[in-house]
């Protein structure tokens, strides 16, 4: 209970009357963020009733609903800005190399094949970014991937009913025929999504087997292992199998007392992964694909990529345009002679053609020194640890599906809010006050 004397501290410390029935202002924070971070991902998803079974049924949907939920995010991250500016003034400590990228972003509009189209593109994926950062930087990485856990199950329960009862719309045709995509747009984003959200889902501690939140956990994980297999993805098939077996062995690293031999370490598994495993992989790939008459991808993308590459050269330092050659009509500009090709089908050439070789060379930079970072911080609780060892496996994850998919790196779609989430840094911030319920740890209030 507490005392009139302990009031008083209260207002002392504060200087005003404190209202114990007030609104708390830590409880309005975390409203507005969890709102936005779950807009936020919904948005990046796309999903939709009714999205067309054939893309060219497609030409004229309306854009309106998606528009909605990213244009609402701008308010809600305004308002918290205001409830809590001491957050958001730190997003501006950031890394030089990102900067870098910021500039590289702002000097491709003026060079921009489509300036409006490049405009859009940046203040969506910056919006789209905002509430991750926001919520990691005010919570911490642990409560972040609690979230995305909680989305995860509620999109593969949305979806497996989506398709049982709409398979007019969920299940795709053309030629594509057969193939799941349940909400989403295209069946590649299904499977990106489910991928990652089953690594978000997968637990490394102990749980009671028949407890409410494992069964439906447990139950969500099977929902999106089935979506995976209905999209016949083989590319999140693969990023599934890759990611389910990092979460655990990775573990092994933290465990390792001397930082010297954790960075040792580290970095034999990151030559492993980016020289050694794709040259191995491109020569058994390649011998497979020749085997069978194809190309080293077994869907023609390489046919793709012969025609983009050569355009790098035309404009090396600030590319195309931010988001160019995700515009349709750009890319038919430039590919011919192939099958209709709406994207690049893969991020780091994507990257390069809209912002220049060095813009997307700092940023592939940025993103493996995070990594790095991440792996080699052994500091903090088992919860901490587990928690930065997901995120580098998103990361991870992303990186790998950028081979063959565009879209997966600077770009508002799919899984670009879990990349942001699990590449940020910035450490929990939390207020300590005075409160009626506990005079040494308290939050403020919101009048």
């Amino acid at each position: 209970m507490t005392s009139f004397d302990d009031y008083s501290r209260i207002n002392r410390t504060y200087g005003r009357q404190y209202k114990p029935y007030a609104i708390r202002r830590d409880l309005v924070e975390r409203w507005v963020l969890s709102f936005a971070l779950y807009l936020s991902l919904w948005r990046a998803t796309g999903m939709w009733y009714g999205l067309p079974a054939n893309f060219a049924d497609g030409e004229g949907l309306d854009p309106m609903p998606m528009k909605i939920l990213l244009y609402s995010l701008i308010p809600l991250c305004g308002l918290y800005a205001v409830i809590n500016p001491k957050v958001a003034i730190t997003l501006l400590r950031m890394p030089p190399l990102l900067y870098f990228v910021a500039a590289t972003c702002i000097a491709s509009l003026f060079v921009s094949l489509n300036v409006t189209a490049s405009v859009k593109g940046l203040a969506a994926t910056l919006v789209l970014a905002l509430p991750s950062i926001l919520y990691r930087a005010r919570y911490g990485g642990p409560q972040t991937l609690k979230v995305f856990a909680k989305f995860a199950i509620i999109a593969a329960f949305a979806n497996i009913a989506y398709t049982v009862a709409f398979p007019q719309f969920a299940i795709m045709r053309g030629s594509y025929d057969g193939m799941v995509k349940g909400l989403f747009y295209h069946k590649n984003g299904l499977g990106q999504f489910c991928a990652i959200s089953f690594v978000c889902l997968i637990s490394t501690t102990k749980h009671h087997f028949f407890s409410y939140s494992n069964l439906i956990r447990l139950a969500a994980m099977a929902c999106l292992l089935a979506l995976i297999v209905l999209t016949r993805s083989s590319t999140a098939v693969v990023l599934t199998m890759v990611g389910s077996g990092l979460v655990f062995w990775l573990k092994p690293i933290h465990l390792i007392g001397s930082k010297a031999a954790r960075v040792g370490v580290v970095a034999t598994i990151f030559i492993s992964l980016f020289i050694v495993v794709p040259s191995i992989y491109l020569t058994v790939a390649n011998t497979i694909a020749e085997a069978f008459g194809k190309d080293i991808t077994f869907s023609g993308r390489t046919l793709i990529w012969e025609q983009l590459i050569p355009l790098i050269h035309d404009r090396p330092l600030f590319g195309y345009g931010f988001a160019m050659f995700r515009q349709p009509e750009v890319m038919e500009q430039f590919v011919t002679g192939t099958w209709d090709a709406r994207s690049t089908h893969n991020t780091y050439l994507e990257l390069a053609l809209n912002i220049g070789i060095p813009g997307a060379v700092a940023w592939v930079a940025f993103v493996i020194a995070r990594m790095f970072t991440k792996l080699s911080n052994g500091t903090g609780t088992a919860l901490d640890t587990s928690t930065r060892r997901k995120e580098v496996v998103i990361i991870l994850l992303v990186m790998f599906g950028a081979l063959t998919e565009a879209g997966m790196m600077l770009a508002p779609l799919f899984v670009w809010p879990h990349l942001v989430a699990s590449l940020s840094e910035y450490k929990p911030w939390s207020r300590r006050k005075l409160t009626p319920h506990s005079i040494e740890s308290s939050s403020s209030t919101f009048n």
